[in-house]
């Protein structure tokens, strides 16, 4: 029988998994999911990871809800592999597990960008790594984890070395500092206990690197005596340099690097593992920054007093990359408490009666697959060709209502994860009125039709990033080029979408029953279809030629002028069915009729639309 401690023991535990890339709909997946365990009144959680890693909004919101759970009993099980993001959420419960093999580690942050991968820029360093290392630090101090290794899992530029205490067998990792207060002689390297990375820019000077060309000896001029105004100027910028030093320092290390008293005083304070994260610590000390830790370090501070107490255990890393561990290397550095295969022996860990999985539901999956870049893609292609085949229609309602179906999923499932909210329907709704505008109240191409594109262009695009997502940020920008490169596209296929229907619009299964083959009561017209209308007036239907209309007018519709459909425009009001209209304005674009009073052409009975006679054609 294994010895449970009282921390770990529980009754009843729920299994939470993180498959995959991590993204928002994991974050709202997973909040679901704990609050549904918190509910049911579980003692613990355990949090099985098998993830590359993810988008760090989604990380650090994941971390947050672990630590701020009703359930404190948490227990992160690396199966198999927890890299980046995935190492970040593991580090947030209380212990880790692991199965064997297992891996975890590498959360060093990168950006994608114009389809490259590629490290921070130190604008964006100073920007995005405070926040995670604040998270690191705080999920080490919190669990009892190895300070100086979490900072290395998520920044490179960090090199250390593991000692033991002789006395208390207390194990940490130390940097170069430390190393040489507590060692005499000169520093011990040899191979990384973690596998260094090939080309890695190590963080010491190579021995046998080639050795720099003495400089040359000084000239004449060079070497006369300064005067004693330049002797009494150097001597006090000396003294004003050194008393900045006395003021701001208490504690020197033997490569003369000084620590910041602040930082000594402080417990809360945040203590960078090596001297490449000093611009990291500058952002921590800056009170207007916001990024600070509320967890105390007890962290042992090194002096020269410590020399002779420990023994050297070896070299962990020599800082070319952020380090990951194997399942053995997570238990011999203090980070896994053991070895879990299955969810019997994940329940004899806890002691547990009962343990059960909380699985994602179908509509979080849904959701999954509705915001792939490629569906939404395809969703706005179809919003487009729909609102297309409506106007041309002449308001039948079903392609309308296809539109209105594919607008829904477009945002529908966006706005559960927060990319789509009301600013991106109104700006939609917008573009698709002014175009509307455009099309049948002011034709042409003018200030309505660019307010319009410009208008459901940007809405659409826009629905691919998170609300209140700061521009500045890499993830943004990246969001906007996807949505960006997805709508044009979508675009295009419209364009292409709408040639095809016009070009092929009598043989298409459904577009076969919308043709005006000789509207009944008005003679014989030739076989046109509604998509005559869309065409530029060839001038044959002027000013005063009248006609009949074969569709309602409200206010627009088709007209029979000498056996020629025509798109046209009511006046005034609106005109029925079957009523002699005479043209009142003409343009290439644009023609506008008004009724002839008390001149029906049409029987009083034929004032039904063609429609009622399937064999006659419909509108």
């Amino acid at each position: 029988m294994r010895a449970i401690p009282a921390a770990r023991q529980a009754d009843r535990v729920a299994v939470i998994t993180v498959e995959g890339a991590i993204d928002r709909i994991t974050a709202m997946s997973l909040k679901r999911r704990i609050e549904e365990a918190e509910n049911a009144g579980m003692d613990a959680i355990v949090i099985e990871i098998d993830s590359p890693g993810g988008e760090l909004g989604a990380v650090l919101e994941i971390s947050n809800m672990i630590k701020t759970s009703s359930i404190t009993n948490s227990i992160a099980w690396v199966r198999p592999d927890a890299y980046s993001g995935g190492a970040i959420i593991a580090l947030a419960c209380n212990e880790i597990v692991t199965s064997d093999p297992a891996s975890m580690g590498d959360a060093f942050i990168i950006t994608v960008g114009d389809g490259m991968i590629r490290s921070l820029s130190p604008d964006e360093r100073t920007k995005f790594l405070p926040p995670l290392m604040a998270e690191v630090t705080d999920s080490a101090r919190r669990s009892g984890y190895d300070e100086y290794m979490v900072q290395a899992i998520v920044a490179d530029g960090i090199e250390l070395w593991f000692v033991e205490e002789i006395e208390t067998g207390r194990r940490l990792a130390i940097n170069e500092e430390e190393y040489q207060l507590v060692f005499a002689g000169d520093v011990v390297r040899g191979k990384p206990m973690l596998a260094e990375v090939t080309g890695g820019v190590k963080t010491y000077s190579d021995p046998d690197a080639p050795v720099d060309k003495p400089a040359e000896e000084p000239t004449e001029e060079a070497t006369e005596e300064p005067s004693e105004d330049l002797v009494e100027e150097k001597e006090s910028d000396e003294n004003e340099d050194q008393d900045e030093v006395d003021a701001g320092t208490d504690q020197s290390s033997p490569d003369g690097t000084q620590q910041n008293q602040e930082t000594i005083d402080d417990p809360n304070a945040y203590r960078p593992a090596s001297r490449t994260l000093d611009d990291i610590e500058r952002v921590f000390a800056n009170p207007e920054e916001g990024v600070g830790l509320e967890s105390p370090s007890t962290r042992h501070i090194f002096s020269a007093e410590d020399r002779d107490k420990y023994r050297l255990l070896g070299y962990i890393t020599d800082g070319s990359a952020a380090i990951v561990m194997r399942d053995d290397q997570l238990q011999y550095f203090g980070f896994s408490s053991g070895i879990i295969q299955n969810d019997e022996e994940l329940k004899a860990f806890f002691g547990a009666k009962e343990l059960v999985r909380v699985k994602i539901s179908p509509t979080e999956r849904l959701v999954r697959f509705m915001v792939n870049p490629f569906v939404r893609g395809f969703l706005i292609a179809v919003l487009l060709i729909a609102l297309f085949v409506e106007m041309i229609m002449a308001g039948t309602g079903i392609a309308g209502a296809v539109a209105i179906g594919a607008l829904v999923l477009i945002l529908g499932p966006g706005a559960l994860i927060g990319l789509s909210g009301w600013w991106e329907l109104i700006a939609i709704v917008a573009g698709i009125i002014c175009l509307a505008i455009e099309a049948f109240v002011i034709p042409g191409f003018g200030v309505f039709g660019v307010i319009g594109f410009v208008a459901l262009f940007g809405g659409l695009m826009m629905t691919f990033v998170s609300s209140g997502g700061n521009m500045s940020n890499p993830a943004t920008q990246q969001d906007l080029m996807t949505g960006a490169v997805t709508v044009l596209m979508a675009f295009i296929t419209a364009g292409i979408g709408w040639w095809l229907i016009i070009k092929n619009a009598q043989n298409l299964p459904v577009f076969d029953k919308l043709i005006l083959s000789g509207a009944s009561g008005v003679g014989g017209i030739p076989k046109k279809t509604l998509l005559h209308a869309i065409v530029p007036d060839d001038g044959s239907v002027r000013v005063g030629s009248e006609g009949i209309t074969t569709t309602p007018l409200y206010p627009i519709g088709h007209a029979d002028f000498d056996g020629q459909i025509v798109d046209v425009y009511a006046s005034f009001g609106t005109i029925e069915y079957g009523v002699a209209v005479r043209v009142v304005s003409a343009t290439a674009m644009r023609i506008e009729v008004e009724a002839i009073i008390d001149d029906h052409i049409a029987d009083e009975d034929s004032t039904t639309p063609p429609s009622s006679n399937p064999e006659e054609g419909t509108a």
